[in-house]
C-alpha cells in the first residue's frame, strides 16, 4: 500500500474498564448493531435470487449517507450515490438482475442523488463496469464484463448530519404528512451547480451514528428468504469531522476513518480470557481492519435428510482491496499484510490467501486424512476473492443456494457437522496486522479481517399442496488473537 505517515490525533483514554459506550475517539465494532458505517456482507442476483437492503435512522437528525455497491472479485465500485435520510427514516432498495448483470431500484421516497429509479425491478438502474473494464480505472486482471456485478457486498457510510443552517436542507429532505420529502429537487440541485458544489459542508454537521441495517436474500420461485443484520462500525470519525462528498466520489470509503485508534476485545495466544486491546494506527484502514481480524471462523453445515438440505458460507474481507488492489499497493506481486498477493492477471484474476480447514461431524469425529477444497488447486486451500462462497458436499459449478461462481467446495466426510476455517497458521508471517502499522504500539492481530454468514436451504417442494421450502441464516463465529511482538498479551 502507498503508506504515508499521518498526523496522529491525541486519543482519549477509556472511561471505565467496561464503559465501551463512553469510550471517546476510537473506532469499534458495535455488536448492538448501531453505527456510523454499515457493512452488508453479501448481495446476489444469481440463481433466481434478489437481495433486499434496508437502513434505519434511529436519530432525530437528518443524515447524509454514502451508499456504495462493490463487486465480489476485487471490490471495485459498481454503483455509488448519496442518500439523505430524514429523522427516524427508513430507506429500502432491491438488487435485481439487469441484463447480464445486476442493478438497483427502490419504491422508497427518501431523497437520493442521483435519483434511484422506482416503479419495479424492470426499471432498475444497472450496475456499472467502468471501474474494472478500463473505462475509468485501470483494469485489475479480473473479468471486464457486466457479469462481474452479479454478486458482491455493500457499504453505507454516514457523511454528516443534515441541518437547516443556511439553505434549509433538512426541511427539504424531511417527509411530510403524505410521506413524501418536501423538496428532493433542492438537494439534487445543490450538487448540480448549487450550494454543495463549492462546499459540501453547507448545512452539514458532524456524524452522530445511530444507523442500523439489514439484508435479505429472497428466492421467489423457491419461496425462501434468508436475512442478516449489517455489521455496524461506530466512532468512525473523530469528533468534529464531516466528510460530505459529491455523488460518485470514491470517498468516504471504509478506509476513510479519521478515528485511527481501535478498541477490540481479544485474548492472547496463551489465554482464553479476552482483554480490551487499544491500538493506534497510522492509517484509518488498519484501525478498521483490526475490528474484523480473526484467526479462525466457525460455523455449522447441513447437507442431508429428506429435505435436500444445502449449506453455503459467505466469507467477505471488507478491507481487502486496500491491501491487494494493483491501483493501491506498490508491489507488482506481493500484497501488504495481512493479505498475500496482489489481485492481478498474473495470479489468474484472483488474490489467494492460504487457509486451513478442520471438520467435525455431530459426534465430534474428524474424518481421517486432509480436508481439501475441490477441485484441488495448485495453490492448495485458499480464499481468493473479496467476497466468496464456501460450499459443502456440492462439487463443482455454481453454488446451489446463492448461485455463486466464486466458490470453493469442502467435502468434510460427513453430511452434517461443523467446520473451522483457520485464517492464520498457513501463512503466519503474512496473516497479521504488523506492529509497523501502529503508532507507538507492539500489538499484532493475527489472521485476516473477515465477516459473513452461513445460509442453509431445506427444500421439500410440494408437501400436501403446500410449498414447503425453508431457509435459515447464521452469522459466523470468530476467534481473535492479539499478541505483542514479544508474544505476550496485547494491551
Amino acid at each position: 500500500m502507498k503508506r504515508t505517515s499521518l498526523t496522529t490525533a491525541v486519543i482519549a483514554g477509556i472511561a471505565g474498564v467496561a464503559g465501551i459506550s463512553n469510550m471517546a475517539s476510537a473506532v469499534y465494532l458495535n455488536n448492538d448493531g448501531l453505527g456510523q458505517v454499515l457493512i452488508y456482507p453479501y448481495y446476489t442476483v444469481n440463481a433466481g435470487n434478489t437481495t433486499l437492503l434496508t437502513v434505519v435512522n434511529t436519530t432525530a437528525q437528518g443524515k447524509a449517507v454514502k451508499v456504495r455497491f462493490l463487486e465480489a472479485y476485487d471490490s471495485r465500485e459498481v454503483l455509488d450515490f448519496n442518500l439523505y435520510l430524514s429523522p427516524h427514516d427508513v430507506w429500502t432498495a432491491g438488487v435485481v438482475p439487469v441484463g447480464g448483470g445486476a442493478g438497483v431500484w427502490t419504491n422508497d421516497n427518501s431523497c437520493t442523488v442521483p435519483t434511484v429509479p422506482s416503479g419495479g425491478a424492470a426499471n432498475a438502474y444497472p450496475f456499472q463496469t467502468s471501474a474494472f473494464d478500463g473505462g475509468v480505472t485501470a483494469t485489475d486482471g479480473g473479468p471486464t464484463d457486466v457479469s462481474r456485478t452479479l454478486e458482491g457486498y455493500v457499504e453505507l457510510i454516514e457523511m454528516g448530519t443534515v441541518t437547516n443552517a443556511t439553505n434549509n436542507s433538512l426541511k427539504a429532505i424531511t417527509h411530510g404528512s403524505n410521506g413524501i420529502p418536501a423538496n428532493c429537487a433542492q438537494v439534487y440541485g445543490a450538487w448540480n451547480g448549487g450550494y454543495w458544489v463549492p462546499s459540501g459542508a453547507a448545512d452539514i454537521a458532524s456524524p452522530t451514528g445511530g444507523l442500523f441495517g439489514s439484508g435479505a436474500i429472497i428466492n421467489v420461485s423457491q419461496g425462501t428468504i434468508a436475512g442478516y443484520n449489517a455489521d455496524a462500525i461506530d466512532q468512525f470519525y473523530l469528533a468534529g469531522t464531516t466528510f460530505h462528498t459529491a455523488p460518485g466520489s470514491l470517498t468516504p470509503s471504509i478506509a476513510s476513518a479519521t478515528s485511527t485508534t481501535s478498541y477490540v476485545f481479544a485474548p492472547s495466544p496463551v489465554s482464553s480470557i479476552p482483554t480490551l486491546v487499544t491500538t493506534t494506527y497510522a492509517l484509518g484502514v488498519d484501525a478498521v481492519s483490526s475490528l474484523f481480524m480473526a484467526d479462525s471462523l466457525y460455523n455449522e453445515y447441513w447437507t442431508s435428510g429428506g429435505t435436500a438440505a444445502s449449506s453455503e458460507w459467505v466469507v467477505t474481507f471488507p478491507t481487502k482491496r486496500f491491501y491487494v488492489d494493483p491501483t493501491i499497493v506498490t508491489g507488482p506481486v506481493i500484497a501488504d499484510p495481512p493479505f498475500d498477493v496482489v489481485f492481478s492477471s498474473r495470479n489468474g484474476g484472483t488474490s489467494c490467501s492460504p487457509i486451513g480447514i478442520n471438520s467435525y461431524d455431530r459426534e465430534e469425529k474428524s474424518p481421517g486424512g486432509t480436508i481439501n477444497f475441490s477441485p484441488v488447486k495448485v495453490y492448495g486451500n485458499a480464499l481468493c476473492y473479496e467476497a466468496q462462497v464456501v460450499t459443502f458436499n456440492q462439487g463443482t459449478g455454481a453454488s446451489k443456494v446463492l448461485g455463486s461462481n466464486l466458490t470453493a467446495n469442502i467435502n468434510p466426510g460427513a453430511n452434517n457437522g461443523w467446520v473451522q476455517i483457520d485464517l492464520y497458521s498457513k501463512a503466519a508471517t503474512q496473516h497479521i496486522l504488523p506492529a509497523s502499522y501502529t503508532v507507538g504500539s507492539s500489538n499484532v492481530f493475527r489472521g485476516l479481517p473477515a465477516t459473513g454468514f452461513w445460509v442453509a436451504n431445506l427444500v421439500n417442494g410440494n408437501v400436501g399442496g403446500v410449498l414447503s421450502n425453508y431457509s435459515a441464516l447464521f452469522r459466523h463465529k470468530l476467534h481473535r488473537t492479539c499478541a505483542n511482538t514479544a508474544g505476550s498479551a496485547c494491551s
